[in-house]
């Protein structure tokens, strides 16, 4: 069925799907995959913005909570500042209202669905931990979610839900080093014919930092798991290294665990994306090791 969804005219979603994530778990590669093969929504990261500000995170909102006093020498260091790039993500950055030109919640919500479903009537979409609890209380202030649960939130505004999918990482170390390196660049992907740009020369190894983002990455995919357990939700997992080795059929996999229907069968089609990791990037990994085996023994950094 089709009507009109905030003055276009979009498929009323007859089947929608969430990806659960933490930054750098693959989750930009899935919904390529994803929005590939055309049958399958056109997943995004609609609705990254904090409560507070109703602007998406700052590079130095992923050190929140943090008690580690070597952080907060790094995020003082004003050379360290310079290299962070706060230019890269400005402090009068719009908001969600002024980004999708609504005022209200539901808004917004209709917006998302008329963007992200296919003719076939598939909405997906994705959503971070860390904005997770966020989005739920924004979305319970609204008509179509108040006074529900937070398990029956997504159910509440995503119409149709079907499933939750999962996706993490097994090499947290690796991601956080990843996270790392974004965070300083603010750049969070890059195209077979993009222009490779940053090489690391100014890029700073941190083990405090790096530290903190994996303990971070690892609480959140420990809340996601919390959340399905206490929700009886049976997400589809889907685990970086696997997609990476078998992209084609892990996106098959995920199309048909999640629902969609595929009479003509599923076309994937080949990443544009390219891996970032490179020689630092292991380089970052081995000190990272070196220096945890000793504060285990308890010596210095």
């Amino acid at each position: 069925m089709r009507e009109r969804l905030d003055g276009r005219w979009g498929a009323r979603p007859v089947l929608s799907y969430m990806i659960c994530a933490t930054p750098r778990s693959g989750s930009t590669l899935l919904c390529e995959g994803l929005r590939g093969t055309g049958i399958a929504g056109r997943p995004e990261e609609h609705f990254q913005m904090l409560q507070e500000t109703g602007r998406p995170r700052r590079p130095g909102d992923y050190f929140q909570r943090s008690n580690d006093p070597d952080v907060w020498v790094l995020l003082d260091d004003p050379g360290f500042r310079d290299v962070f790039g706060e230019e890269r993500r400005p402090a009068n950055e719009p908001t969600w209202m002024e980004v999708w030109g609504v005022s209200r919640f539901e808004e917004l919500l209709d917006r998302v669905v008329a963007e992200a479903t296919t003719p076939n009537g598939v909405f997906g979409t994705k959503i971070m931990w860390a904005y997770f609890r966020d989005f739920v209380r924004l979305a319970r202030r609204s008509r179509r979610a108040h006074g529900a649960s937070p398990c029956e939130v997504p159910g509440a505004v995503f119409p149709n839900l079907r499933r939750y999918v999962w996706i993490r990482r097994r090499d947290t170390v690796r991601q956080a080093v990843s996270l790392w390196r974004a965070l300083q660049t603010w750049r969070w992907r890059q195209d077979a014919d993009d222009d490779p740009g940053e090489r690391g020369e100014r890029l700073r190894f941190s083990f405090a930092a790096i530290d903190h983002l994996r303990l971070r990455i690892d609480e959140h995919n420990a809340a996601w798991q919390r959340f399905f357990r206490r929700c009886g939700a049976d997400p589809v997992e889907v685990v970086y290294e696997d997609l990476v080795r078998d992209y084609e059929g892990t996106i098959v996999r995920v199309v048909d665990e999640v629902g969609i229907p595929a009479p003509e069968g599923v076309r994937v089609l080949r990443p544009r994306m390219k891996r970032q990791s490179d020689g630092l990037s292991e380089e970052w990994v081995r000190r990272y090791a070196e220096i945890r085996g000793a504060v285990s023994a308890g010596g210095e950094r």
